[in-house]
């Protein structure tokens, strides 16, 4: 393909050096789309890799998907406009392409049996059994602590279900959309997802191998609990309260139960969750534990080591309510506390009990804290335990899990705060501190109002304020623990929530500082709260973590210089390489795309002008008023906007142009014509090749020649002017002092600018059309009034005094410079 493209280049290059340009122009025009393209994306991605945005793994993947198409774009338009040029692009391009490919792609989940696992064995395979059932397999193990039995359905068995029910493509399209700033679209997407299943059916195996499971190990006839085990859950990232369990469940109806906890997944706070720890679909699939319920006394939570305060780590703290424990760990209830010590044998040290009943005699109490110092130095740290209590007194373990301690606490040792709180003694459901306006949540109706920064009050720490986590600065709430699911979040963010009675303490849009450490609320943003000392430090953002393989590969830049050897095709480490290498060489073809004798230049009309300038004009496309026929244009005939501001600089009134002096290219006709040549050929003259909003313009002026190319247009990534200035005819101090003047006059307008010899090179870009327009201007004045300039100069001094001259003139034709 290759050697045809390249032959194919080389015959239009001898035989049709008209019918290249213009396919050169084409390509050149495709390769700036798709040079746009890339750069929003590299800009999109940059976002997600570096943390700023947050947004779906499904969502990056398919961001760097159509980036490497933009890419590919690139390559094949710089071979179309030149095949030697980029000889060695596609294969660099298909050996980094790979390389991206391999980096993102995931292994494809497996779909195979076992469908289902006794809790007894659920440890031997957690890739399967997820971390609710892998942990407490690992907890009946121990033989001195009681769990349920019961029975894992396997993560397969998931996957199994979504292959089956054709959901794949459903559910990855819906995901690629998702994005943390749009929570509306969450909230839709999310809906979506959950109702796509519960309307699709559990495989034929999958339920006979649960109806088997059930009867091997759960009683006839009892209720059982349905709940998430997905992959990664209870594990360094807790997962609390972000999936759904189903209690009180017929058999009979298991199957439904199952597909709601499966549905359960994509809720918008589980999707929330696992988005912003940078975790992807794959990384969650839902493993479902199956337990027969428990005829509960009590119930609660057990942290084997209490973070709270002062007294930090030095003993147990257990959380109980009467009867079963769902608004503890839902947060609509206050439950009792118990302190116990950390010796082989706990001991109780306080109670304080906010309801009747809610904590079992003061054995169990101290047999809960011998279960949880067995399973903090058995699982090798600080557990999180759910338990409950029979109405005979036994303890089961329903699940258990690290402790999330807060990131970075603040250190409790500080000086004292000087401001006296507006509410203190508050229960510190988690550390930190925030700053920020009140705003009073009432119902689950205002949580998607919450303003960026607010400190929130709530009645209630309902599991639906975990999608906002990210959004608010602190969380005061009527009731709730640091046992609710949401405390646990909390911490594992920073975020200070404090749970006590304020009401009619604050109005709306108070400004208030939450103090995470000592429960108080203070007036104001206190400086002295927020800029404590900090024990830990937050830690790398997951989210970048996952992609750190890949940005060197998609968005790191290594071509800075297009001067340098390195600046080549085999130089380029990634896509941003490529994409620059691209167009910057494009660009450079086009500036070299027509040479000095004007090839290709055939079907090019004679301009007709009042100045003594011969100059040939190609249009490539809307660059001429289409009505124009004969052999010639007229400035009015112009549409090129790049041209029309050029022209307007050029003809200027200020400019004093000699109709005795016409302006071809005086070296070459002296070297070649002894004065027998027309001086309308097209050998000595000037030529443009025009668009609607692209230049290339070649123009002598006696014994130099200019070179602009330029696009002008509404995306401003794409504008850009190049210009290139060479020759005179004066000696060639004089040649250098006119450089030096156009370099200081460019300079002044925001170009860069290279000197080699008698040859000066300038460029800008990413201008807006409007800029760009002012700047050809300007450009074009420059060239007219500089054309014999060379001839005048005396000295260097003549450069400063001619530069303040012209800057005064310039003045004038800026307020001239519209459209």
């Amino acid at each position: 393909m290759q050697i045809k493209q390249l032959f194919r280049h080389w015959s239009c290059l001898c035989f049709a050096p008209g019918a290249l340009l213009r396919h050169k122009y084409d390509a050149f025009k495709s390769l700036l789309d798709y040079d746009s393209i890339a750069l929003e994306l590299i800009a999109d991605i940059e976002d997600f890799f570096y943390g700023k945005t947050v947004a779906d793994h499904q969502h990056v993947m398919w961001l760097i998907s159509r980036l490497s198409i933009a890419v590919k774009g690139m390559v094949d338009q710089l071979f179309e406009m030149n095949p030697l040029l980029a000889k060695d692009v596609p294969n660099v391009f298909d050996s980094i392409n790979l390389k991206v490919s391999a980096a993102i792609k995931e292994s494809p989940p497996d779909s195979c049996p076992p469908y289902t696992i006794s809790l007894l064995d659920a440890h031997l395979i957690p890739e399967l059994s997820g971390g609710k059932g892998a942990n407490l397999s690992r907890v009946a193990l121990l033989g001195d602590v009681q769990t349920p039995s019961g029975f894992v359905v396997t993560s397969n068995s998931f996957t199994k279900f979504i292959q089956y029910n054709g959901l794949e493509g459903k559910i990855e399209s819906r995901l690629r959309l998702m994005k943390m700033s749009d929570r509306n679209l969450i909230a839709k997407l999310t809906l979506e997802m959950q109702e796509l299943i519960l309307a699709a059916d559990v495989p034929s195996d999958v339920a006979e191998s649960i109806w088997s499971a059930l009867a091997e190990n759960i009683p006839t006839g009892s209720l059982i609990a349905v709940r998430s085990s997905a992959l990664s859950e209870d594990s360094d990232i807790s997962f609390a309260g972000q999936y759904s369990s189903e209690l009180n469940i017929k058999q009979s109806d298991v199957l439904e139960a199952y597909k709601r906890v499966l549905a359960g997944k994509y809720c918008p706070r589980a999707v929330t969750y696992r988005i912003s720890n940078g975790l992807s679909d794959n990384d969650t699939a839902m493993a479902v534990l199956i337990i027969p319920m428990i005829d509960v006394r009590n119930a609660g939570v057990v942290y084997s080591k209490n973070t709270e305060g002062a007294n930090c780590c030095d003993n147990i703290c257990v959380y109980g309510v009467h009867g079963m424990g769902e608004g503890l760990v839902d947060g609509s209830i206050s439950p009792a506390k118990a302190v116990l010590s950390r010796d082989s044998i706990p001991r109780l040290i306080s109670m304080a009990q906010a309801l009747d009943h809610a904590l079992p005699a003061d054995e169990i109490l101290a047999e809960l804290g011998r279960i949880a110092m067995r399973l903090e130095n058995y699982f090798g740290v600080p557990q999180d335990v759910e338990w409950a209590t029979d109405k005979q007194g036994n303890i089961f373990i329903l699940q258990t899990r690290p402790l999330q301690e807060n990131l970075g606490e603040v250190s409790a040792e500080h000086p004292p705060i000087a401001a006296s709180p507006v509410v203190k003694d508050l229960e510190r459901a988690s550390l930190g501190v925030g700053c920020g306006e009140i705003y009073f949540a009432k119902t689950g109706e205002d949580f998607p109002h919450i303003p960026e920064g607010a400190i929130v009050v709530t009645p209630t720490l309902n599991p639906a304020l975990l999608m906002f986590v990210d959004v608010m600065s602190g969380v005061i709430s009527a009731t709730g623990s640091r046992a609710s699911h949401f405390g646990s979040v909390a911490r594992e963010n920073g975020l200070p929530v404090l749970v006590g009675d304020v009401a009619n303490l604050f109005q709306a849009g108070q400004i208030v500082t939450v103090d995470g450490l000592e429960g108080a609320v203070y007036d104001g943003c206190v400086e002295a709260v927020l800029t404590r000392s900090r024990t830990g430090t937050a830690s790398y953002p997951r989210v970048v973590e996952r992609y750190s393989e890949i940005v060197p590969l998609v968005a790191k830049l290594s071509l800075t210089d297009p001067e340098a050897d390195e600046f080549s095709a085999k130089g380029c480490r990634s896509f941003h390489d490529i994409v620059r290498f691209c167009h910057e060489k494009s660009t450079r073809e086009m500036f070299l795309s027509v040479d000095k004798k004007g090839r290709g230049m055939g079907a090019s009309k004679l301009l007709k002008s009042d100045l003594p300038l011969v100059m040939y004009i190609l249009d490539l496309g809307k660059g001429v008023n289409s009505s124009v026929v004969g052999n010639f244009v007229t400035p009015q005939d112009i549409i090129c906007s790049p041209m029309k501001a050029l022209w307007q600089g050029l003809s200027d009134p200020q400019v004093k142009w000699s109709k005795e002096l016409t302006h071809i290219d005086w070296d070459e006709f002296d070297r070649i014509s002894s004065g027998i040549f027309s001086l309308e050929s097209k050998l000595l003259a000037s030529y443009g090749t025009v668009s609607d909003d692209y230049l290339h313009l070649l123009i002598r002026f006696g014994y130099h020649f200019s070179v602009v190319d330029s696009i002008c247009g509404e995306d401003y990534r794409l504008n850009y002017i190049k210009f290139r200035f060479k020759g005179g005819g004066a000696v060639i101090d004089n040649q250098l002092y006119r450089l030096d003047f156009i370099s200081r006059v460019l300079v002044s307008y925001g170009f860069e600018i290279d000197i080699r010899g008698d040859m000066l090179d300038a460029v800008c870009s990413k201008m807006s059309e409007h800029d760009t327009y002012v700047r050809l201007v300007r450009l074009g004045y420059l060239l007219a009034v500089t054309r014999l300039m060379d001839m005048r100069f005396e000295s260097s001094g003549q450069v400063g005094v001619e530069y303040a001259k012209f800057m005064d003139q310039v003045e004038r034709l800026d307020g001239n410079h519209e459209k």
